[in-house]
């Protein structure tokens, strides 16, 4: 009876690693297609990269970012965010005359927004 257990887990033990093995192999061949990081080159700091590509702002992690490139963002009156779309288009005094439209209307916007935020919470609150 010993020797019946023993032979099972053998055989079992021996499949299951046939079974790993092969998994590993097709997990190599997947991985295979795309090129590992292995350190050469900029050393993952893309300080190269940065170097190489103009037009490009190579930043650190934490850093703080404008995008002023990408225009002012805009709330909308139910409280979602975007930007303007042809802000690229437009000339500088269009793009004066905007965002001082834009930020008087965010003001408001955003006060608003804040109000019913509040409101939101205190339904919260109550209803526990």
């Amino acid at each position: 009876m010993r020797r019946a257990a023993l032979a099972l887990v053998l055989v079992a033990s021996v499949a299951f690693s046939a079974v790993a093995s092969e998994e590993a192999g097709a997990a190599e061949t997947v991985h295979a297609e795309f090129p590992m990081l292995d350190g050469s080159g900029d050393g993952g700091d893309g300080a190269d990269f940065a170097a190489s590509a103009s037009g490009t702002r190579q930043i650190v992690f934490g850093e703080k970012v404008a995008l002023d490139e990408l225009g002012p963002i805009i709330v909308n009156e139910d409280c979602t965010m975007r930007r303007i779309t042809n802000w690229e288009t437009m000339s500088a005094r269009e793009r004066r005359g905007v965002s001082k439209r834009v930020v008087e209307r965010n003001r408001e916007r955003l006060e608003r927004c804040r109000e019913l935020e509040a409101g939101k919470e205190e339904l919260r609150r109550s209803s526990r």
